[in-house]
């Protein structure tokens, strides 16, 4: 089992108190992350899960997903535990928000396989949360919260795009407060999802990193880059566009 560094221990354990990313424990028992991780080993029986490979210099992406369609029409206890937790998660954010309008973002299952990771960025919806189903080595979520120079009116512009990139390099990163949460069974993680940067860590273990991810957003939310992101994120497709889908091209 890899260990944390002391530091990213004591920073796990202090994540209560962090503005903008909030960790509940146990908000699963273990039979129930069970119960969920044997109904998708079933799926998995009947239904191909797309591969997503979108490579990076730094840090890749590279997971399998079942989208919020699919697990709207196969997977209906996890669309109720969507729908359940949104409670939970306006009373932890303080937020007036609610569950996506589109349905193939709102709630997803990513898989990580070993040697796969997620790439650092920031969620095009206000606030995320990650319900981790098992314990993996690696996988860990390696995130800076409240950290964006957000753009008036601007967020999925070109040059917001470069003002983030900017904020990923080490000389502003000690500006951050840098937290690293391990994998857990039960575990919840509710984070302002477009002010946090965020990444997941290359998974080490022999087996899948298997979480809930689910978002919401302001109820008049629009996102302008919608049908370029969804490809990029879903499809298993070579995506052959030279920019980042999060933000325009002009």
């Amino acid at each position: 089992m890899k260990l944390l560094s002391q530091k990213e221990a004591l920073v796990q354990s202090a994540l209560k108190n962090v503005p903008g990313l909030q960790l509940i424990e146990g908000f699963l028992s273990p039979e129930e992350c069970n119960a969920f991780i044997i109904s998708l080993e079933e799926y998995r029986k009947s239904y191909e899960i797309p591969l997503i490979y979108r490579p990076e210099r730094k840090r890749s992406l590279k997971y399998r997903v079942i989208n919020g369609e699919d697990i709207q029409k196969r997977l209906p206890t996890i669309q109720k535990l969507y729908e359940s937790i949104l409670p939970t998660v306006q009373g932890v954010t303080n937020q007036n928000i609610v569950p996506l309008k589109n349905r193939v973002v709102g709630v997803n299952i990513n898989f990580t396989p070993p040697g796969g990771a997620y790439r650092w960025h920031y969620d095009r919806n206000a606030v995320t949360a990650v319900l981790y189903l098992n314990e993996v080595d690696g996988g860990e979520i390696e995130a800076y919260p409240d950290y964006r120079f957000l753009l008036k009116g601007a967020r999925s512009s070109r040059l917001q795009g470069y003002v983030d990139r900017l904020l990923r390099f080490g000389i502003f990163l000690r500006l951050g407060r840098k937290c690293v949460i391990a994998p857990k069974s039960g575990r919840l993680v509710i984070m302002r999802g477009d002010r946090c940067l965020h990444s997941v860590r290359t998974v080490s273990s022999s087996r899948d990193r298997i979480c809930i991810v689910m978002s919401f957003d302001f109820a008049d939310a629009v996102f302008s880059q919608e049908l370029a992101l969804d490809s990029y994120l879903y499809s298993s497709q070579r995506y052959i566009a030279k920019s980042d889908p999060n933000y325009s091209s002009r």
